[in-house]
């Protein structure tokens, strides 16, 4: 599915300006069709309605709203939030509302704060894509106001107050119950915090032609259904395992030996033909009372139950024969961890995918990433983000697009930078994707580890890095979703996922 930026947006409808539709027209028609769907929440016949309006185009819809809404026979008014309108079409719609009988009032009337305080209904068109920054007093005294308000407020494709492109919220923001995003869905309506800011989210279609939508290339992508079922390589009848590949999983340490479980069952239940469990040989009695489904590979460990170096031969033996490397999951760090990723990425050619202490171990060298002959696809969380990147923790946060994009783009990787609204970027022009499924149960130990199994089966079966990363992580959510509807969040655990695979998978 398609979500636009705001300068892309911009674009398209000055292409669609172009070709025919002028832009009062659209105007026009995102007012009317705002004003027809909050028909359907609330009736005249229940209560006044205040529509909020900015100076800009936004508050022009709120004009187009409330005129709409008066020839139903509601009782509604227009407050101007910030002054008179300045945006030419939004001064013609203003007129036409006066005309057709809208009361105008300003927001420092005593008047409009009774509307806001009475009405069932309020509508927020005070900014849009074009809102920057931190809230001033001034919009924060109306912002606030809306969210003290008891009626539902619908925000008319922004809640006023979050940044589109990023979902950051600097101050305050208004905090909708229902959100309609105009045409497409923008970064904020699938980033947090803006997404939490949003309410229910429904997208209006208000009659874009292809033509114009397709002359800009959009650089934001979401999966829905049908397009993650389209992008899993078929399984043909007359296939065998060595059709699925053979991937190479190495996880776990005597301290974390569930890592190393975990990451190879959800290998085997995502699809690769083969999986060698590779771990240090402390960890056997846990991992082969577990591992049924998969060839086990006990390699030498030091005192502490970590890799030694003397793992090395027989990992770079079984590296050789595998078809996906996917390494880092409860390994530790300190001793010869570090040295055993590097040796193995400096011969590695096939696809890799680095997580937990792997990404520990990359952080303190990242250019090592260069050197890689093979795809590489690392799966962060924001804190390990931080120190792949040297930035504070919580920077990555504020733009996890930018983060994302710039890392991959500078070291030639794929990054699946995780979190409730995880975001997938891949070197080069490819878009970025945004997962949009998942729960808070995957917020416990363990969830890592399954995902990083599953991206590994994915690149097994031949997927290109990035659909990869975007498959999996679309999935994994998707088995969160599937426990979720017969099970307490709280209750999920990561094995949970793995059983749910086989409910979720096409």
């Amino acid at each position: 599915m398609l979500v636009t930026t705001a300068q892309e947006i911009r674009l398209i409808e000055e292409k669609e300006n172009a070709v025919g539709t002028a832009f009062p027209e659209l105007m026009e028609r995102a007012g009317t069709g705002c004003a027809e769907r909050i028909t359907g929440i609330s009736g005249p016949e229940e209560g006044p309605v205040a529509v909020l309006c900015g100076s800009g185009k936004n508050g022009g819809d709120g004009f187009v709203i409330a005129r709409v809404l008066k020839t139903a026979g509601y009782d509604v008014s227009a407050i101007l939030a910030f002054g008179d309108p300045k945006a030419e079409d939004t001064i013609r719609n203003h007129e036409r509302a006066v005309a057709a009988g809208v009361p105008v009032l300003s927001f420092s009337d005593p008047a409009a704060g009774a509307r806001i305080r009475e009405a069932v209904l309020l509508v927020d068109c005070l900014f849009g894509i074009g809102f920057r920054g931190a809230a001033n007093d001034a919009q924060t005294a109306v912002f606030e106001d809306l969210n003290e308000a008891a009626g539902t407020v619908v925000s008319v494709d922004v809640p006023s107050g979050v940044i589109t492109d990023t979902g950051a919220v600097l101050g305050s923001a208004v905090k909708a119950d229902l959100t309609l995003a105009i045409s497409t869905l923008k970064p904020l309506h699938v980033l947090y915090p803006g997404k939490a800011y949003c309410g229910v989210i429904e997208t209006l279609d208000i009659g874009l032609s292809e033509e114009a939508v397709n002359a800009v290339t959009t650089s934001i992508r979401t999966l829905s259904d049908d397009e993650a079922d389209a992008l899993l390589p078929e399984r043909p009848r007359t296939a065998h395992k060595n059709d699925f590949g053979h991937v190479l999983s190495l996880c776990g340490s005597l301290r974390m030996p569930g890592a190393a479980c975990l990451c190879a069952e959800a290998a085997v239940r995502a699809g690769a033909g083969l999986v060698t469990a590779a771990y240090p040989e402390p960890a056997y009695p846990a991992v082969s009372s577990h591992l049924t489904e998969c060839m086990s590979l006990p390699l030498p460990a030091d005192e502490e139950g970590r890799l030694a170096g003397a793992a090395l031969e027989a990992l770079t033996e079984a590296l050789g024969r595998a078809t996906v490397l996917v390494a880092g999951c409860g390994l530790g760090q300190g001793g010869d961890v570090r040295h055993v990723l590097f040796e193995l990425l400096r011969t590695a050619e096939c696809p890799v995918v680095l997580d937990a202490d792997a990404l520990n171990a990359v952080a303190t060298l990242p250019s090592i990433l260069k050197n890689v002959k093979g795809p590489v696809v690392l799966t962060p969380h924001p804190g390990e983000m931080a120190r792949l990147t040297g930035r504070p923790v919580g920077e990555p946060e504020e733009d996890r697009i930018a983060a994302a994009k710039t890392f991959a783009d500078r070291f030639g990787v794929t990054v699946l930078l995780k979190g409730p609204d995880t975001v997938i970027a891949s070197a080069g022009s490819d878009p970025v994707y945004i997962n949009t499924t998942g729960n808070a149960g995957l917020a416990k130990g363990g969830s890592g580890d399954t995902l990083s199994g599953i991206l590994a089966a994915f690149l097994s079966q031949g997927m290109a890095p990035q659909e990869a990363a975007a498959c999996a992580a679309w999935y994994h959510g998707k088995a969160a979703e599937s426990c979720g509807a017969r099970m307490s969040l709280r209750s999920i655990c990561a094995s949970d996922l793995i059983r749910e695979l086989p409910f979720v998978l096409p």
